[in-house]
């Protein structure tokens, strides 16, 4: 009994230090160094950006400026190699710690392949009373094929990540800018008369659809008729009838 607890005991401790908490710091995948969400948006601790420290500053400006803007959060981290992990389980891991909430995303980059992960939120629609900054997945999905699709993939390392990056900062700009813009009048306009064209369109095949079904039911309807008798017309009453008169004195 004693040693299934101690195991029981080994076993909780083991787990507490491997899955981090709602956003509790995540440990390096190379060295297990405690990492802590950049201040700058940026982690390049193998000096990807050392030949080109301007690139960097542009795209540290860049998710910056989305999350002033936005309230949009993405991290870039920029790896050298991953050997016990891939670049997207530690795109999810990170993004689970840092950004519990779903308001942003975190992008890892392995520079010796140049594979590239994405941990993003997989909920679905969020909920009224959820961050201003949360989009749908569906949402999130079309602009990370759209900045895929625009990025050049035979470009070198580093103007390639540059470049991604530009773009998915720009996908998102684009989408919380058209999110805050008021559709125009004129669009307004025509959604309410697509309405009640349709609406009316729908009566018209109900009320056609009524018409069908109640001739088909009255088709089946049985008819009942008198039977002839043969009784002398009286008063044009085929089946004959009692006839009685009154005379009324004119007033005097």
């Amino acid at each position: 009994m004693n040693v299934l607890k101690l195991g029981l005991s080994i076993w909780i401790c083991l787990l507490t230090w491997v899955v981090p908490s709602r956003g509790q710091s995540l440990p390096d995948a190379r060295t297990h160094r405690v990492l802590d969400p950049p201040a700058g948006g940026i982690i390049d601790s193998g000096g990807f950006f050392a030949r080109d420290p301007i690139a960097l500053k542009r795209i540290s400006e860049s998710i910056l400026k989305l999350k002033r803007d936005c309230g949009y959060q993405i991290y870039l981290v920029v790896e050298p190699v991953l050997i016990t992990t891939t670049a997207p389980e530690r795109a999810a891991q990170l993004r689970q710690a840092w950004l519990p909430d779903g308001n942003g995303l975190v992008v890892v980059f392995e520079s010796d392949s140049r594979n590239v992960g994405i941990g993003r939120e997989m909920a679905g629609i969020p909920a009224q009373q959820d961050s201003a900054a949360r989009i749908p997945t569906h949402e999130t999905d079309a602009m990370l094929t759209r900045t895929l699709e625009a990025t050049d993939s035979k470009l070198a390392p580093e103007p390639y990540l540059e470049a991604l990056m530009g773009n998915l900062t720009r996908e998102f700009e684009r989408y919380f800018k058209l999110r805050g813009t008021p559709p125009p009048a004129e669009r307004t306009m025509k959604i309410g008369l697509l309405v009640v064209g349709t609406l009316s369109l729908l009566g018209l095949v109900g009320i056609g659809l009524g018409s069908i079904i109640r001739h088909t039911s009255m088709s089946g309807v049985r008819s009942f008729r008198f039977p002839l008798v043969d009784r002398p017309e009286r008063l044009g009453a085929i089946c004959g009838a009692s006839v009685t008169a009154r005379r009324f004195a004119p007033k005097g």
